[in-house]
């Protein structure tokens, strides 16, 4: 993924200015990057808390439409099983 415009900066850096990092980050996010490729990226907490209220809305927003266009299956004890075991298959 290629860093959007988005300021950068080594990780080497970031541990060394952590003060400059902090600041730097509560204006934007910034992209971490570690022997020249982007390893991690760092939100303020605001920027985090929309993105995660963004997720959240979206995901309410999906399943009610699966609602109304019928896309739902009632939570039966059987129903439970079988997602017992998808899910325990898919950690195997």
């Amino acid at each position: 993924m290629k860093a959007m415009n988005m300021k950068t900066m080594t990780a080497s850096a970031a541990s060394k200015e952590f003060g400059r990092y902090i600041d730097a980050v509560q204006r934007e996010p910034v992209v971490i990057t570690k022997q020249n490729r982007p390893v991690a990226i760092t939100l303020s907490m605001q920027d985090a808390e929309e993105l995660f209220q963004y997720r959240v809305d979206a995901g309410i927003e999906k399943g009610l439409l699966d609602v109304k266009q019928g896309r739902v299956s009632p939570f039966t004890p059987e129903y439970s099983d079988q997602l017992k075991q998808r899910f325990k298959a898919q950690a195997e």
